[in-house]
């Protein structure tokens, strides 16, 4: 018998791990909604709908003479996921559901209290279709290190760029390494008029960073609108950072640079480029010509010229540093990164700089996986990937290629955040590298909408999907087109609301009103799904701006 409220019934084999529902009503029921079902010992607990397939029964010549099907059947598979205790633990049943037991969607408190959600913590977004705010434990994050991985498009660096704003919110020191220029703008609000619009939907307001120091490294194109230059101590490099620097190839090129090092350090002094160009100088091999050549560059370029930053400047309480190294050559990028961040953990372990997180964009250039190139930084990086939870210093890596991202790194990430992924090779990468994936989730993880993250971590009970919410400040990553096409005015674009959204909405002065038209139907007891157009249209108090049939809110926010 159908109780008041139910969406469904279980149907056939039912297990304490898994089982079948038929759909009352289609239109209640989504792929990845929370429901919940009693179980005779544990009482109720909470499933996840895994997939919905629909059954008639029509054969295939009734298909093809047209006819319609005079039974139609919803059948939804769902994963348990269990229920708290009294202690507060997770415990799933150990006996099978009863066929025919009543289905019901899960209750808001009920779905955060065994998913394991914060109540406090930083704010990411929505969990998908719901009202329900996610929020991440910041010493979680910070202290055991955070990944965001996604192909291009899908919302990484704007991902990235929402919590480094809940990061700043609370005064978390931020070092972040920009190879493309994207984090300047956190400085300014976002006033794009479409985001603005979706404030509301996330609850959130406009706010640019005043916190937020932008420097350059020497002879940057931008050095007139950064905040500084940022010079590194040119004392004491290592064989290999010279090596690297100055783009000297060939076994025994390199090898009168490992000599003049080694014989500067064994006089126990400190030594600069200048001083290795005159060791070389003097042995005597054919090649030293085509090295000191190479020498030379390393000092036109400036990198060492004047007083040398601070390197605990990088790294302060309610503040974040931006390293924005747009046109600035890849081996001058690494040099830079292996220097910083050797410096920032050896101060850190001495308490010289305050517990922080440093912030890598395109993260599979400096901790590239075995195979895909090397980079003198991916040391210092896999150490603090490794050691960094220790002394507080925590990593947060970003990369839309993660079959080229170490392994061992992702692997020491906590949090793991990704949107859409579709390369076979990144699939692979993602699965050997993060834990707790079923073949459910990485289908998932393939048909993610842009803006849209599926979230790992040991606080949450198991992978969770999250609208990200818009941000505050302007974003630096959008794409320029290559045609311009004029937009039109928001008040004419409008946007979708999610049914989940309307009550939220209507709370706010807001009017949704719904009109369904039928384009064809025997009887009103016998309405097709797919013979239905549904049209939402939505009423807003200010201006009555009116949207319909439009294209996806994230797809629009990310520029795809």
């Amino acid at each position: 018998m159908k109780a008041k409220g139910a969406v469904g019934r279980i149907y056939g084999e039912a297990t304490s791990t898994e089982f079948s529902f038929v759909v009352f009503d289609p239109r209640e029921v989504r792929r990845t909604d929370y429901v919940k079902v009693w179980n005779d010992v544990e009482g109720w607990v909470i499933a996840q709908v895994l997939e919905i397939k629909a059954t008639a029964d029509l054969s295939g010549t009734d298909i093809l003479e047209g006819k319609d099907a005079e039974k139609e059947m919803y059948i939804a598979k769902a994963s348990v996921i269990g229920r708290r205790d009294d202690d507060g633990m997770l415990r799933t049943p150990k006996t099978p559901f009863a066929p025919g037991e009543n289905v019901f969607k899960a209750e808001e408190d009920f779905i955060i209290d065994v998913l394991g959600l914060k109540k406090d913590g930083i704010y990411i977004g929505y969990l998908q279709d719901t009202n329900i705010k996610v929020k991440l434990d910041v010493n979680s994050l910070v202290q055991k290190h955070c990944c965001i991985l996604a192909k291009t498009g899908s919302g990484k660096s704007y991902t990235a760029g929402v919590i480094v704003e809940e990061l700043l919110e609370i005064g978390v020191p931020l070092f972040i390494i920009d190879p493309h220029g994207e984090y300047s703008s956190l400085k300014f609000p976002n006033d794009d008029e479409f985001d603005l619009e979706r404030m509301k939907y996330f609850n959130v307001n406009p706010k640019g960073y005043e916190n937020v120091v932008v420097y350059v490294p020497p002879n940057s194109p931008f050095a007139e609108v950064a905040d500084g230059v940022l010079r590194l101590d040119g004392k004491n490099l290592s064989a290999e950072e010279i090596i690297e620097l100055a783009g000297i190839s060939g076994n025994s090129s390199q090898a009168l640079v490992y000599q003049a090092v080694k014989n500067l350090k064994k006089r126990g002094v400190d030594y600069t480029v200048e001083d290795v160009i005159c060791e070389v100088e003097g042995i005597k091999h054919n090649s030293k010509w085509t090295v000191l050549g190479c020498l030379e560059k390393i000092v036109e370029v400036g990198f060492f010229d004047g007083t040398p930053t601070p390197v605990s400047m990088l790294l302060q309480k309610d503040r974040a540093v931006v390293l924005d190294m747009r046109g600035t050559p890849p081996e001058h990028q690494d040099l830079m990164v292996s220097r910083i961040c050797n410096e920032l953990f050896e101060l850190r372990k001495l308490g010289e700089v305050p517990p922080g997180m440093i912030v890598i964009e395109e993260a599979h250039n400096f901790i590239p996986e075995r195979g895909f190139g090397r980079s003198i930084s991916t040391q210092i990086l896999r150490t603090i990937a490794s050691e960094g939870r220790k002394f507080s210093l925590g990593l947060m890596v970003i990369s839309q290629r993660p079959a080229r991202i170490d392994k061992n790194v992702i692997s020491q990430c906590n949090t793991q955040i990704i949107l859409r992924v579709t390369n076979p090779n990144d699939i692979n990468a993602i699965k050997k590298g993060v834990e707790g994936l079923t073949s459910e989730t990485v289908d998932e993880i393939k048909r993610l909408p842009p803006g849209t993250a599926m979230v790992v971590s040991p606080e949450l009970e198991k992978p969770v999907i999250v609208e990200i919410r818009v941000k505050r400040s302007k974003h630096g990553g959008v794409a320029v087109n290559v045609v311009d096409v004029k937009k039109e005015k928001i008040k004419k674009k409008g946007f979708r609301l999610s049914k989940n959204k309307k009550s939220e909405f209507e709370g706010k002065g807001i009017k949704v009103a719904v009109e369904r038209k039928v384009l064809k139907a025997k009887s009103k007891s016998d309405v097709k799904l797919e013979q239905s157009n549904l049209v939402e249209s939505e009423e807003f108090e200010e201006g009555k701006r009116t949207s319909k049939n439009k294209k996806s809110i994230f797809k629009k926010m990310f520029g795809v």
